[in-house]
């Protein structure tokens, strides 16, 4: 039992380590529109057994293991396309009732029987290499994991209780999406979509300035303020300097000005008045 684990093992390491190969030779230099070509391989093989000593893989057993896998992997990928089969993702298994296993998978598919009741590890790296990308159209399954977290995302929180029935359906590990996690647009349209949609800011906070803009508003209203109060002072010591002041009204110059100004007298009268500004 415990050779035959070993061994098991040992056959993971190195299917795992040849899908790796075949990914980083996943290129125009050594890949053709029919496969790989010959020196392709050859360093593919190279590649392997510097990685594996101990495998010691001819470029032949190389190509057939490369068959072998490819033919698992569109095997598991075309049940996976059947109504009433499931994929987890996290486990890397199908799900399904044992009758569909029985009538429909093993007769359909024979080479999925071996991932029955094991996983198949390699299957998303697989896809990478055969189809381009894991997330392809045809492959749209989710895990139960995926599906309750996407129940939790379109669930109004708001919402005080679910139907059970509502509840049981959303939880189905048969429902669909990409295996990418992504959500349908119809999901990118629900719940989720509407919440975000009350959220963005009404036509009255949108008109508000910016903190900048009102900043420099404020700076201008200022200095406006300051410019009116100097144009005030200014006008005012204007005035004060053109009306005298009490005590000027009877200075010497003032009285002077006024007895020139005076009509009907003499130059003598106006020369005896001077006199009494010298006293």
């Amino acid at each position: 039992m415990a050779k035959e684990a070993s061994r098991t093992s040992r056959n993971h390491t190195y299917e795992r380590g040849l899908v790796d190969t075949l990914l980083d030779h996943n290129v125009p230099k050594y890949k053709g529109q029919n496969g790989w070509t010959p020196e392709g391989w050859k360093t593919m093989a190279d590649k392997f057994n510097q990685k594996f000593p101990l495998a010691r893989f001819t470029k032949q057993q190389i190509q057939e293991k490369e068959k072998e896998l490819k033919g698992n992997y569109e095997a598991v990928r075309d049940a996976r396309k059947q109504s009433g089969v499931g994929w987890n993702e996290s486990l890397c298994m199908i799900i399904a009732e044992p009758d569909i296993w029985e009538n429909k998978l093993v007769k359909d598919f024979p080479k999925v029987k071996k991932f029955r009741s094991k996983p198949f590890t390699l299957f998303n790296s697989l896809c990478s290499l055969y189809e381009g990308s894991v997330a392809t159209g045809d492959l749209n399954f989710v895990s139960v994991q995926q599906v309750a977290q996407h129940v939790d995302l379109t669930t109004d929180p708001v919402s005080p209780t679910v139907s059970s029935a509502n509840h049981h359906e959303s939880l189905n590990p048969f429902s669909y999406t990409s295996l990418d996690g992504h959500m349908s647009s119809t999901d990118l349209h629900g719940p989720e979509a509407s919440r975000r949609e009350d959220a963005e800011p009404t036509t009255s906070a949108l008109k508000e300035e910016p903190p900048e803009r009102r900043k420099q508003s404020q700076v201008a209203v200022v200095l406006e303020e300051y410019l009116d109060f100097r144009k005030k002072q200014s006008m005012k010591f204007i005035e004060e300097i053109k009306e005298p002041k009490p005590d000027e009204k009877f200075s010497i110059a003032a009285c002077v000005s006024t007895l020139e100004e005076m009509e009907g007298l003499t130059d003598w009268e106006k020369g005896k008045a001077l006199r009494l500004f010298k006293c």
